[in-house]
């Protein structure tokens, strides 16, 4: 009885907090050696996208033999976007560039066919003159043939063609229509569809059945604008698909959908607080299979039972991490299972249907010991409005959770959000003994279109509000120490670091801006698409601003820097292309004109995701002495 008694207090004691092992910084800013596998249909190789000795390339692993050394095909200043199986021995690869157009570096995208025997490989649309040169649509089984969008000069819409995979010969099987870039195409290949956007409003071109002429079909939505509608799924034949929308409830969810008339129909899956993020539809039937969607942390919802089945299976083996099944168990021999977490950079595995048996065969960052990561929490609070603001906060392992030093850190876009996944950068800054808030503030995606709405021309007015409230919730429950915070952030999360700094001094002991745009008006002559998510770029200029008659000086940091009192490190790489580089040394320059204490680091060859692991080592280790400087854990 006595040994039963001290066995239910051992159990009821609180668990040790865990200690904190330092990790080298090298470790955290290796990239991974790989992204994107995807496996081939016969299940012997998995074909990702890698770097190989400081190169872009293609790697082929094999599948069961996974120690083997990987082939890689160099594709120079490429990045992939996307790799498609054709068959087991043909791959086609979307890539993306920059070319220059009348004298401007411009963004340019690509489909490469590549030959695995050979290793020959060349542009699969040859015709193509214009900036997008392919999106692939439809690969036949065989292997043979795919259907791809690409325009053919550079003031055309794009025209579908039929690409002879072997021969490289190519049939337009579509002209281009007016203000339509978007193609569907349903699970026998036929071209089904496509939408055209004017302005705020989209017109849908359509057909039942191969043959017969497209018809134009208004959407009978009471919105009816540039976000409402986010997919379109067509059955095999007949007028009932399915489409992703958020009329109805403000909240990406499924529904049926008459293409005839162009009425919404029955739900098929919505969920109450966030929008759906993925809808995986089987080839066969084009029926929903599975939903995914992503609340706190990651959820799938499998309606095809096998799938359910397994997917219950995972969870028991790998508990506490998010799993997901990637391919078809009920059409394949094999498939590819990716476990990951916040504190885990992930695995995956390859599931053996036959033997019922899983085995690693890629690792993600195997250099980090994920026992040794921080655990990331959500948590909510209200906003000075009363708005509900999600957010994560890392807590260092070895710490009370008491009056923490904070590391305050938005994330980039604006209108995109943080995930429950791992980020380097986070783990870093609580491997160093920070506690790091991520807040979702109003603008953030996948909350709904009215949680993205009250983000319209908020930059530094009420995204910033959500910030401030988020660290004074924090304070007011004793978490953190509000003496010994510090804002930080890239991109967009850079121009909110600054301009909390200037806003904000007495807030925040320091600031530091990776890749932050500092000049509003500049930010707004660039590409439209750079901080709207896919669902929300149209008019993105009106969601930045707001008020026509607001000046975007009176946020912008660069023309408020001589207020700045705090001290600052500033890094951009000269090869961004997203927020040039320029921004970052006029920063500069106007801080030191101000005599602001300014700390700065230009990469000679850096993009705006810092994906060269020398860079990201290095600005790791300036920005752990800036932080351990002007902000000690």
């Amino acid at each position: 009885m006595r040994f039963v008694l001290v066995l239910l207090l051992l159990i009821a004691q609180p668990a040790a907090a865990q200690p904190r092992v330092r990790i080298p910084i090298e470790d955290f800013a290796a990239v991974s050696t790989f992204e994107r596998p995807i496996l081939s249909p016969d299940g012997r190789q998995i074909a990702a996208k890698a770097k190989f000795k400081g190169a872009r390339t293609l790697a082929i692993f094999e599948a069961k033999n996974i120690s083997a050394r990987p082939r890689h095909f160099a594709l120079g200043d490429l990045s992939i976007s996307a790799i498609h199986w054709a068959g087991d021995k043909r791959l086609l690869i979307e890539v993306a560039g920059t070319a220059t157009i009348l004298g401007i570096q411009a963004p340019i995208g690509r489909i490469i066919v590549m030959d695995l025997p050979s290793g020959a490989s060349r542009v699969a649309d040859r015709d193509s003159r214009g900036l997008y040169g392919g999106d692939i649509l439809y690969v036949d089984r065989s292997g043979d043939w795919a259907i791809v969008a690409s325009q053919d000069d550079l003031f055309s819409t794009p025209s579908l063609k039929r690409i002879d995979l072997a021969s490289g010969n190519t049939t337009v099987i579509e002209k281009s229509k007016p203000n339509v870039w978007q193609w569907f195409v349903d699970a026998h290949g036929v071209v089904r569809g496509a939408v055209a956007y004017d302005a705020r409003r989209w017109t849908l071109w359509y057909r039942p059945v191969a043959g017969e002429g497209f018809r134009t079909i208004k959407g009978q939505f009471a919105k009816n604008d540039d976000s409402a509608v986010d997919r379109f799924v067509f059955s095999n034949t007949g007028d009932e698909g399915m489409v992703v929308s958020n009329e109805r409830t403000g909240k990406f969810g499924v529904y049926r959908y008459n293409f005839s008339s162009g009425q919404l129909g029955k739900t098929i899956f919505e969920n109450p607080d966030v929008d759906i993020s993925e809808v995986h539809i089987d080839p066969a039937t084009q029926e929903i299979s599975g939903i995914r969607y992503h609340e706190d942390r990651w959820k799938t919802i499998w309606i095809d039972p096998k799938r359910k089945v397994l997917q219950a299976r995972v969870d028991r083996a790998l508990p506490g991490t998010d799993n997901q099944i990637l391919g078809d168990p009920a059409a394949n021999a094999h498939v590819l299972i990716y476990s990951s977490g916040a504190s885990n950079p992930g695995t995956y595995f390859l599931f053996d249907r036959a033997k019922a048996s899983m085995a690693a065969v890629l690792q993600r960052h195997e250099q980090i010991n994920s026992e040794h990561l921080a655990k990331v929490t959500p948590v909510r609070y209200r906003a000075r409005d009363g708005l509900e603001i999600r957010a994560y906060l890392t807590t260092p392992n070895g710490s009370t959770g008491r009056s923490m030093p904070l590391i305050m850190l938005p994330h980039g876009g604006p209108f995109v959000r943080d995930e429950w996944t791992y980020d380097p950068l986070v783990q870093f800054l609580a491997n160093r003994g920070y506690a790091v808030f991520q807040p979702q503030f109003r603008g953030t995606t996948g909350f709904g279109k009215d949680f993205v709405e009250r983000g319209y021309g908020q930059w530094g007015r009420g995204m910033q509000d959500d910030l401030d409230d988020g660290l004074d919730w924090l304070v007011s429950t004793g978490k953190v120490d509000p003496k010994r915070a510090c804002i930080v952030g890239a991109s967009y999360g850079g121009y909110a670091a600054l301009w909390g700094a200037i806003r904000n001094p007495e807030r925040y002991r320091c600031a530091a801006s990776i890749a932050g745009v500092t000049d509003l008006k500049a930010q707004l002559r660039t590409n439209r698409k750079s901080f709207s998510a896919p669902r929300y770029f149209k008019e993105w200029r009106t969601k930045v601003k707001g008020d026509a008659r607001f000046d975007l000086d009176s946020v912008s940091p660069l023309m408020q820097a001589r207020r700045l009192t705090v001290p600052v490190l500033i890094a951009h790489g000269e090869k961004d292309q997203t927020v040039g580089v320029g921004q970052g040394r006029q920063m500069v320059k106007a801080l030191e004109t101000s005599k602001a204490d300014v700390t700065s680091i230009f990469y000679k060859n850096g993009e705006h995701d810092f994906s060269n692991s020398d860079d990201l080592a290095d600005l790791f280790r300036r920005l752990e002495l800036f932080l351990a400087k002007h902000n000690p854990a």
